[in-house]
């Protein structure tokens, strides 16, 4: 593993202002302070355990790694999106050579990181402050929600990747599957997808943005451009071993943190719901879940592309 080094984010040797560090705080939750509401999920400390869980049901669907993307010694990385940037810390120890840059509305990143990984306060829909042509690979990872414009996000990772460079974005799947009978159309669990559905088009937010990735990967220019989705089950019902894993990796999230960070903001400030309201709602969800009753499931979705070698747009 690569020597650690001090955060700048964190140890003061940025420009970036203090007003970052004004959190907002509703419904029991934190939430970031820079360009506020433009991320609806929280960034408290439950919120980074959840984001790092999720960082562990990417792994083991991708059996282990870190990306679908095969690179070859790539010497300049950007994580859209960090979060607690374990995905670039990740990344950092596995190409010592690299730099890697995360950014994000958030400064939650660790104090102590490898000397090749710098994390950077922004927002991806804002002009990006980088060189173009100057990144090998961009990774964005479970942004759905937060973006208004992903053709033009899609568009400014193809200026600032040189000739040749990669691009890869992925999500956990809003939306859950079932093959049998398990899932009542009476479903508390159902009711609550269905009015996150409502709240969330009424306000024209995509929650589920994948099924449109490899198109607009083609439209901004990429080529070789591949999409591919993996099972992710809700909780240990599965036989298979890896599966059974990966569902109660993510079940666990999803009943401990993910429902309240998903829905408390959206169904208060834009839904009409009251505080009280969503959390005894949400209470119902959690308890069924936890019967283990319903055979559910959901996929970690991927879509990769290409910036051609040689290219004139």
């Amino acid at each position: 593993m690569a020597t650690a080094a001090p955060n700048p984010l964190k140890s003061g040797l940025t420009s970036l202002s203090s007003s970052a560090y004004d959190y907002q705080y509703e419904n029991g939750r934190r939430y970031h302070a820079y360009h506020p509401g433009q991320y609806l999920l929280p960034n408290d400390e439950n919120e980074q355990e959840r984001l790092d869980a999720m960082h562990y049901v990417f792994q083991l669907v991708l059996d282990p790694g870190l990306c679908c993307t095969e690179l070859n010694n790539p010497l300049k990385i950007l994580d859209v999106g960090t979060g607690t940037g374990i995905w670039a810390i990740d990344m950092g120890d596995l190409y010592p050579s690299a730099q890697v840059i995360g950014t994000d509305l958030s400064p939650i990143q660790p104090n102590w990181i490898p000397p090749n990984v710098s994390f950077q306060v922004d927002d991806a829909t804002d002009p990006w402050a980088f060189p173009k042509e100057s990144f090998d690979f961009i990774h964005a990872r479970s942004l759905a929600g937060s973006i208004q414009d992903w053709p033009a996000l899609i568009r400014k990772a193809y200026e600032h990747l040189k000739p040749g460079g990669r691009i890869e974005f992925s999500e956990a799947r809003m939306r859950f599957r079932y093959d049998d009978n398990t899932y009542s159309q009476t479903s508390t669990t159902r009711w609550w997808m269905s009015e996150f559905d409502k709240i969330a088009r009424e306000n024209n937010l995509d929650f589920d943005a994948f099924p449109r990735f490899g198109n607009s990967f083609r439209q901004a220019g990429f080529t070789s451009v591949v999409e591919g989705e993996r099972p992710c089950p809700i909780g240990l019902w599965p036989k298979h071993k890896k599966l059974k894993e990966v569902g109660g990796v993510f079940k666990a999230q999803l009943i401990g943190s993910a429902l309240d960070s998903y829905s408390l903001a959206l169904f208060t400030r834009l839904g009409g719901w009251s505080g009280v309201e969503t959390h005894a709602f949400l209470a119902e969800v959690r308890k069924e879940l936890a019967e283990r009753r319903m055979h559910l499931y959901t996929h970690c979705s991927f879509a990769v592309g290409q910036k051609p070698v040689s290219c004139h747009r």
